[in-house]
């Protein structure tokens, strides 16, 4: 699937419909906060802070990825409701202010 392709996907209204079920059937609740917690719990570890709350549901994402497989683009086992900061990890992304600012060949800025 081409990014333009992947776009239509995105602006489709059977997505928006289909994202719309599966935040609903999730409860607007991330599943990897809640695997999280619930893992934590079994073990019996205490968390703290943030790592003891389960994130709102913002997203959904494609556990096979969509352009690998478009076919299971709206296929209900393939969707997981997820916040923003569990979306970003499960695709590699940081936020910026923790990725390392790139060094400047000379000190020299004129």
């Amino acid at each position: 699937m081409t990014d333009k392709e992947a776009k239509a996907f995105y602006n489709a209204a059977a997505w928006k419909h289909k994202r719309m079920q599966i935040l609903e059937r999730d409860h607007y609740e991330c599943q990897d906060c809640r695997k999280r917690l619930k893992d934590a719990v079994a073990a019996g570890h205490i968390l703290q802070g943030e790592d003891r709350k389960i994130r709102r549901a913002e997203e959904v994402h494609h556990i096979v990825e969509l352009k690998e497989h478009p076919e299971l683009g709206l296929e209900d086992d393939n969707l997981i409701s997820l916040c923003v900061k569990c979306h970003n990890l499960r695709h590699g992304r940081t936020p910026r202010r923790f990725q390392r600012k790139k060094k400047l060949a000379s000190k020299e800025r004129w």
